[in-house]
């Protein structure tokens, strides 16, 4: 009896559609459609925005930065709202798919807007639905992964991300002019599609505990009428949010996110203005040396998940904060006449060049990590201390927060970082950002997990 009801329930795929494999791909797809949406727009806005929306060109160059500043603006809104009700929701396949549909009207509305409203609409609808991704979508991995796989498999996911990034404007930029406008959109339409499917087709991965057999679902309804049998259970978001910012560890995650975003983000705002003084070097040059900062990552994210793995986040970050640290303080003497050999007429193109593509080798090593940290922090907090979490894990939440400090970086890097370069300059510049790397591995040091509460993982889940 009991096996044929469960062949009754069991869906079409069951075993593929929720294998591990299959919801880190889509997952993994849905990271990539968000990225590459976000950035296909670029290299052709300020064309969309004068001869398809009749924007006057002196008007032009302060719409495109609030078109491109509403998504970092919207996350730090509405990431901890939707981690709120991630968390309450038991498939997230639901938000996923409802996501998607909210991005694939933005998209549609971005594509056929004739006036800057419609625009800006669009662009909040892709936003939101993109926040919503980054959230449940890492929610979704750390809930599939066991815990001692986490940081590879947080790496791959945001190689995936940071692809989506690079591809976006790079097969717009080289299409726009070739193919026309709407033959152009064509390409995000296919990515949605793509999406669409593998969204469809997910079934979350067992490791949830959650099963289509009726003695998995009686447990679970045991499990939450013994939690709320439990008279300490019911503390309130207060108690929830309040154990979260009084952990230290969580703590220096979020300000890693929030400082990598920060930098990364200022040196999209200063490079090709400097390049161009410094060295003469024009758009081209300044597109392969963002290639030289994005591209590594894409490669070495997953080999720093798997250190993570291995030792723990502590002497990775600290190790990598400190060399991120050197070489942006080579990249501010570069092409200065500070020493012989720092001139742009000496050694100072390859010193700056080599110096930029080290900081994405090494960007993996500290910002790659704080996913995977930060999930584990929850999950241990969540055990100290559940009355504070209440049914649920509180993932989502956390990885709300952690999509918080990376839309405040995204904004705050480019003000900051023009304002040093105008006030002080590109040397000094680098070197305040090398001053905050430092003060990043100290605190790294001391309150990151080390390859000790690694092996501890390790030894609980043998027991």
């Amino acid at each position: 009896m009991s096996d044929n009801y469960e062949r009754h329930v069991t869906p079409i795929g069951y075993k593929w559609r929720s294998s591990k494999w299959w919801v880190l791909a889509t997952i993994a797809i849905a990271l990539y459609a968000e990225t590459f949406l976000y950035g296909f727009l670029v290299p052709f806005l300020g064309d969309m925005l004068q001869y398809r929306l009749n924007v006057p060109p002196s008007e032009t160059q302060e719409l495109t930065s609030s078109v491109l500043a509403i998504h970092g603006a919207l996350a730090v809104i509405a990431g901890p709202i939707i981690g709120h009700f991630s968390d309450q929701t038991p498939n997230h396949k639901i938000p996923l798919l409802l996501s998607l549909g909210v991005c694939i009207v933005g998209t549609s509305m971005v594509a056929g807007a004739r006036s800057v409203p419609i625009l800006l609409l669009g662009r909040v609808m892709q936003s939101i639905a993109g926040s919503a991704v980054w959230i449940v979508g890492f929610a979704t991995v750390a809930n599939t992964v066991s815990p001692n796989h986490m940081g590879s498999a947080m790496g791959l996911m945001m190689s995936f991300a940071n692809s989506g990034t690079i591809s976006g404007p790079a097969v717009s930029g080289l299409l726009y002019e070739a193919v026309g406008y709407w033959v152009l959109w064509s390409i995000p339409l296919l990515v949605l599609v793509i999406d669409l499917v593998a969204r469809a087709l997910m079934i979350e991965s067992p490791s949830k505990n959650q099963s289509y057999t009726p003695s998995s679902h009686a447990l679970e309804t045991r499990s939450s009428l013994l939690f709320q049998g439990n008279q300490e259970a019911p503390s309130g978001i207060g108690s929830f949010w309040r154990s979260l910012l009084c952990n230290s560890r969580i703590l220096i995650c979020l300000l890693i996110t929030f400082s990598s975003m920060t930098v990364s983000t200022s040196l999209y705002a200063t490079l090709p203005s400097h390049i161009q003084e410094k060295f003469k070097w024009g758009p081209s040059s300044a597109g392969l040396l963002f290639a030289g900062l994005a591209v590594p990552g894409i490669l070495v994210g997953p080999l720093a998940g798997w250190v993570r793995d291995m030792v723990g986040a502590r002497y990775p970050a600290v190790i990598g904060s400190i060399l991120q640290a050197l070489f942006l303080s080579l990249s501010g003497i570069a092409g200065s006449d500070s020493f012989s050999w720092s001139s742009a007429r000496t050694g100072g193109k390859g010193i700056y060049s080599t110096s930029v593509i080290a900081i994405g080798i090494l960007r993996p090593f500290v910002s790659g990590i704080a996913p995977a940290e930060l999930t584990a922090a929850a999950k241990t907090l969540r055990e100290k201390n559940p009355s504070a979490f209440g049914a649920k894990d509180g993932v989502s939440r956390v990885i709300a927060m952690m999509d918080v400090a990376a839309s405040l970086g995204m904004m705050i890097g480019p003000i900051v970082g023009g304002s040093l370069k105008a006030l002080l300059g590109y040397e000094y510049m680098s070197w305040m950002w090398s001053l905050l790397y430092l003060i990043l591995a100290i605190l790294a040091m001391c309150f990151l997990g080390s390859g000790e509460t690694h092996e501890a993982t390790h030894s609980e889940e043998g027991a």
